[in-house]
């Protein structure tokens, strides 16, 4: 009769935490604004803005041109994908601090090259 209520008890408790498991992708990702790394002249700097609480996705040349693509993004796996209305961007996510562009999709506003490093950062880079 002890073994059952010990096995009930350690099958009850394992079962508890199943539930606590969470997605490694989307522990990692943080808001923000991850900035392209390279050299690029003040204010010209493209970036990519995530927004966790809504699920928001904005995606700029740099803070000084007007244009801006808007709009959400999920996570799938180890990858973000973004959907604006210019086209879908998907980004692998390395790290909580990094994304890296995989497919900018066919769009003729941000031609960017694939595998190209977004960095997270206060200021920009």
């Amino acid at each position: 009769m002890k073994r059952f209520f010990i096995l009930t008890f350690c099958l009850l408790f394992l079962l508890a935490f199943v539930g606590c498991n969470s997605s490694k992708s989307e522990e990692k990702l943080i808001s923000g604004t991850y900035y392209m790394s390279g050299d690029f002249d003040e204010g010209l700097t493209p970036y990519v803005s995530l927004s966790l609480e809504d699920g928001g996705f904005a995606m700029g040349a740099g803070s000084i041109v007007s244009l801006q693509a808007q709009g959400s993004f999920s996570v799938e796996g180890n990858s973000l994908v973004a959907t604006t209305q210019i086209s879908t961007f998907v980004f692998e996510i390395k790290d909580s601090k990094t994304l890296i562009l995989i497919d900018s999709g066919d769009n003729e506003f941000f031609q960017l090259k694939e595998n190209t490093e977004f960095i997270n950062s206060d200021t920009m880079l």
